[in-house]
């Protein structure tokens, strides 16, 4: 058995996350909320240094109620249930701050990436204004547990997805849904209230992005492209295009569907739903357009 057959295995045997719409899809569309769980294991809470609410921070919060009109009109969707603080689905799984990890030598891991020296690598170190999340070292078996269980399992699962997709229409697409807070106006005059990302075109077609900068407009928001997110590394997993696999992320400004303290859903949820929905149709024509050419892998 490969190593993608044994996570998906795996995957049977964890409530990590879920999968919707995926046994015999009618789109070539995959929607990913790998930011959307909020289920805390026991561990995290044993060893937390912060007060237990503070983790809300690290959470895309409610994203998923973004998707659920997708996955009742039969998208193909993979959701989060485990919280980000236990493992962050959107980092590659080598990005380990070794500091935090009993028994791990630094010299073992690759370069540390710019989002792990700011705190948030694999499993996040520190939040920004408050300090260390925890209060002791992790050890190595639970972090390669949490990657054999968890992420593996996920990036497995999408793989698998994506192929089944691309050998059945010809081309496939992910749609990363992430939220994000507002955007400060001092920093970015005229802030987007949504922000596509491509990894600045090395994850997806233009035509794809543009396509859904197009919609998002015409539905009366401002949205910018890869600026001031471009996508991580689901996009940089995942994304093909030579291939006909391609990837995207969608950031969501939280203040349209929370309340005012960024933490329960108002009514702005459904109208933001359904732009997520009717998005993926419009991705979904796209893909499946003839205009685009099928390449050899």
């Amino acid at each position: 058995m490969d190593s993608d057959q044994a996570a998906l295995q795996l995957c049977r045997q964890s409530d990590a996350f879920a999968v919707y719409n995926v046994s015999n899809p009618s789109i070539p569309i995959l929607i990913s909320v790998p930011h959307a769980g909020r289920d805390y294991p026991a561990g995290i809470i044993e060893n937390l240094r912060l007060p237990a609410d503070s983790l809300v921070r690290l959470e895309d919060r409610y994203v998923d109620l973004l998707a659920r009109g997708a996955v009742a009109a039969g998208v193909p969707v993979i959701m989060a249930k485990y919280a980000r603080a236990w493992i962050d689905l959107n980092r590659d799984e080598q990005d380990i701050d070794a500091e935090m990890v009993a028994g791990l030598d630094r010299t073992e891991l690759p370069s540390p990436s710019a989002k792990q020296r700011g705190g948030l690598g694999l499993i996040p170190r520190r939040l920004s204004g408050l300090g260390d999340i925890w209060k002791r070292s992790l050890e190595r078996e639970d972090v390669e547990q949490r990657i054999g269980m968890v992420h593996r399992p996920y990036h497995a699962q999408i793989d698998q997805i994506l192929s089944a997709m691309r050998r059945r229409f010809g081309a496939a697409l992910l749609l990363d849904l992430h939220s994000m807070p507002p955007v400060d106006d001092k920093i970015i005059p005229d802030p987007p209230r949504f922000v596509i990302g491509d990894q600045y075109g090395r994850s997806a077609s233009s035509r794809f992005s543009e396509l859904a900068l197009s919609h998002i407009r015409m539905s009366g928001f401002a949205v910018n492209l890869n600026y001031p997110y471009a996508g991580d590394y689901i996009l940089r997993r995942h994304g093909r295009p030579a291939a006909n696999i391609h990837a995207i992320q969608l950031e969501v400004d939280r203040s349209l569907y929370l309340d005012e303290l960024l933490r329960e859903p108002v009514d702005g949820v459904a109208r933001i739903a359904k732009l997520v929905t009717d998005l993926t149709q419009i991705l979904a024509d796209a893909v499946l357009d003839n205009d685009v050419p099928i390449a050899a892998e």
